[in-house]
């Protein structure tokens, strides 16, 4: 028989219910919101409740038959006939969701393996006391100021480094339709012909598992920077055949870097030095590069 202190121990660490929204403000110094507006929202990044996170499972599943059944059992109808229902409101920190309303369209959505729901947004931003906050908040600008999507980096420095891409990108587009064109507007063009079909075959090539510490977007920026440095004194415009060349070069390389090397060393062995398998292209001045 079971000792009772272990069964107890057991209870306590045996999840009660969803990730409570004001636990976690006080737990992360939440200082200031922006309104998101409406967008549409991976579901699964939805984890949490402001105000009712014992009345579900970690699932999002209801813990107690009660009345609330009938509204939930309408709208999954709803939702398997293609009504389209309003927006739910959600309150997010960082990558994470919590439902200020709509709990039942998110428990059946969760339910039905929906993949986005309509949400109209709230984000609470936390204060740059610290590398990890500092670097979300400057996701979080780069974001805003460029209106993209997500772009996962692992150093603020980066984000920079992306807008230098987009401003040459800007360039490009004005050059090409011969009219002026807006920094968002380029940014909008770069993230969806160029940063996102490279970050999938990226993430097709399971490049992140080889390189444990680096987010597809720095895998992203290490290609690209190469390739448009070499582009730019050819004359020549990054190439979105050419940037996905680069990730398959690199996909083959990784698996002869030893296994012990770190993320800097693989970088530097696969991109700057003179490789046997290849002439090298790159100037002496990157090797310095840290």
């Amino acid at each position: 028989m079971r000792p009772i202190a272990k069964i107890t121990k057991g209870l306590a660490e045996k999840p009660l219910g969803l990730k409570c929204f004001d636990e976690e403000r006080r737990k992360q110094n939440l200082l200031s919101t922006v309104d998101l507006g409406i967008r549409p929202t991976k579901i699964d990044r939805i984890v949490g409740s402001v105000g009712r996170c014992l009345d579900f499972d970690p699932k999002f599943k209801f813990r107690a038959k009660n009345n609330t059944h009938y509204r939930y059992n309408s709208i999954k109808r709803a939702l398997e006939g293609g009504v389209i229902l309003p927006p739910v409101e959600l309150y997010k920190i960082k990558d994470e969701y919590y439902v200020v309303d709509g709990h039942h369209r998110i428990s059946a959505g969760k339910e039905m393996g929906q993949e986005y729901v309509d949400a109209q947004i709230i984000e609470y931003l936390p204060a740059k006391d610290s590398p990890e906050n500092a670097l979300y908040l400057r996701k979080f600008n780069f974001e805003q100021k460029m209106d993209t999507g997500e772009v996962f980096l692992s150093r603020p420095s980066g984000y920079d480094r992306l807008i230098w891409q987009i401003d040459l990108h800007q360039q490009y587009l004005t050059n090409k339709m011969i009219r002026e064109v807006s920094i968002k507007d380029a940014a909008h063009d770069w993230f969806y012909s160029i940063y996102q079909p490279v970050i999938q075959k990226i993430e097709e090539e399971k490049l992140t598992l080889q390189l444990k510490r680096a987010t597809p977007g720095d895998i992203y920026l290490y290609l690209t920077e190469d390739l448009q440095l070499r582009n730019k004194r050819n004359g020549h415009y990054l190439d979105l055949a050419e940037a996905v060349r680069e990730v398959d070069f690199l996909s083959e390389e990784v698996h002869i870097i030893k296994p012990r090397a770190t993320l800097k060393e693989k970088v530097m062995n696969i991109l700057l030095p003179c490789h046997p398998l290849r002439k090298c292209p790159y100037p002496l001045r990157l090797r310095q590069k840290n």
